[in-house]
Order: C-alpha cells, then sequence, then structure tokens
C-alpha cells in the first residue's frame, strides 16, 4: 500500500475514534489545515477546535485518490456523521485534500472541502459555543 494512502486511512480511523493526538501526529510541525468554517489555520489549534466542538464523528470511507502526476498529494473521501457537542448530528460527504512534505509522509496542509450551505442551513455555525 502506498505510503500516502497509510496516512490517509490511519486519518480515517482516528477521526472516526475522535483520536485527535494520532491525528495531530500526523502533521510535520508547521502543518495547516484549511476549512471551510475556519478559514487557515496551524494543524494543532484547528485540531483542538474541532474535538471541542465535537461529541461523536463517525466516518465512513469512500475512497482514497493519489496523485498521477506523481505530485505529494493524496484526497480521502468519506462520508463524516459529525455529532457536535449540543447533541446535533450532521451528515455529510467530504474530500480532505493532503500535502505532504516533498521529502516524507508528514502533512503540511490540509485542505477540507465540503459544501457548507447545508450544514449552515440546517444547524448553524458548530464551532462557536
Amino acid at each position: 500500500m502506498h505510503p500516502y494512502a497509510i496516512v490517509l486511512r490511519t486519518y480515517m480511523t482516528a477521526l472516526g475514534k475522535s483520536d485527535y493526538a494520532t491525528i495531530k501526529g500526523l502533521f510535520a510541525p508547521e502543518g495547516r489545515v484549511k476549512s471551510p468554517f475556519l478559514g487557515d489555520m496551524a494543524a494543532g489549534p484547528f485540531l483542538d477546535r474541532l474535538e471541542g466542538a465535537s461529541s461523536k464523528n463517525v466516518i465512513t470511507p469512500i475512497d482514497i485518490f493519489l496523485s498521477d502526476s506523481q505530485q505529494n498529494h493524496a484526497t480521502a473521501y468519506f462520508q463524516y456523521d459529525w455529532t457536535v457537542r449540543d447533541g446535533t448530528l450532521i451528515t455529510f460527504k467530504v474530500m480532505d485534500l493532503f500535502t505532504f512534505e516533498p521529502a516524507g509522509n508528514k502533512v503540511i496542509h490540509l485542505d477540507l472541502i465540503y459544501d457548507t450551505h447545508p450544514i449552515r442551513t440546517s444547524a448553524g455555525n458548530k464551532y462557536e459555543a
């Protein structure tokens, strides 16, 4: 199995278990996350916010895509059943685009790609208290 696919499988499994320490360990020290809700943030603070907003995560993997142009990218495609701290269940499909270090398997950037409109319409911004 490709090393990037192993990282993405580890990420999806850890997210499903709410194991944020394992997810943080996948990132390089300068790792960043770009979220439709929170913008561009350092990975650690982003994951802390996600953990604080979450009650339960259920991840259903759909597929993993590897770059066909020898780039340091891979994408995890999955369904995210996210129960937020107030008990609201939000279900959506997401494609998380990972960029890896040029000479390693640590994540330097994670771009979360999903449609926020249905989430905002039905549940509001669940990152805010």
